[in-house]
């Protein structure tokens, strides 16, 4: 090899070295640092049921019942893969009652069969409605909100002793405090009561629980209509 091809060779050796050494690559102690120092990314697949029935719940207000019953559906699902095979009742962790023999439930899934029995109620399937309404009672027995929906099911049906029934039992275990969170429920609870009995021809009986409605709603339209009627049906003896 003469001189001036050698000199040509060193000159690209010299070239290349240097855009190599211009390049983005880190130094090996940077790559070091950042691989051990840099906190590992974790990503939580849990399932959130209660962001789901909130979602679920949403769609409700939208008027988007079918997407909301996807919704709700996709908690119960949840849960039943959760337990599969273990057939214990089940009992919603927020409602406080003995849960000795039961399997405790997250509150979200008493939602999601409340929230689905309502969605199909509007959908006009009172039929599958029941049984997402009773589920929801049963797993969250001092819910009187659920108790009163699921009330609301048999008297739509003119199932009146029935649905006197679990307005009943929705009055025994609301919060009777007067001025309390709970008293449109009571109220709620007392004056179904009474439409019922009413209907039952026991006006007596409707009367007394109207008016005790209004302890717990003084502004209730609906009372004091009810209460209307039946002075006039008592007065011509119908």
């Amino acid at each position: 090899m003469n001189a001036r091809i050698a000199s040509c060779v060193l000159t690209s050796l010299l070239l290349a070295g240097a855009a190599h050494a211009n390049t983005a690559t880190p130094a090996p102690a940077k790559l070091a640092s950042n691989s051990f120092n840099a906190p590992a990314r974790v990503t939580d697949t849990r399932f959130d049921a209660a962001a789901h029935v909130e979602r679920g719940y949403n769609l409700l207000r939208q008027g988007k019942h079918d997407q909301a019953v996807k919704m709700f559906d996709k908690v119960i699902a949840d849960s039943e893969r959760q337990f599969a095979g273990d057939m214990r009742p089940r009992l919603c962790r927020s409602d406080g009652q003995d849960a000795a023999g039961a399997i405790v439930v997250d509150k979200a899934l008493c939602e999601a069969h409340f929230g689905k029995g309502f969605a199909l109620i509007d959908l006009g399937r009172g039929d599958l409605a029941e049984n997402e309404l009773r589920k929801a009672s049963q797993m969250a027995p001092a819910n009187a909100h659920f108790t009163n929906e699921y009330a609301e099911l048999f008297k739509s049906r003119r199932d009146w002793q029935q649905s006197y029934d679990l307005f009943a039992k929705a009055w025994a275990v609301v919060d009777k405090t007067t001025g309390g969170a709970d008293t449109k429920v009571a109220a709620r609870a007392l004056r179904g009561m009474g439409f019922t009995k009413a209907a039952m021809g026991q006006f007596d009986a409707a009367k007394g629980f109207y008016e005790q409605s209004l302890q717990y709603d003084p502004g209730s339209a609906i009372a004091r209509a009810e209460l209307g009627n039946i002075a006039r049906r008592t007065a011509i003896g119908s």
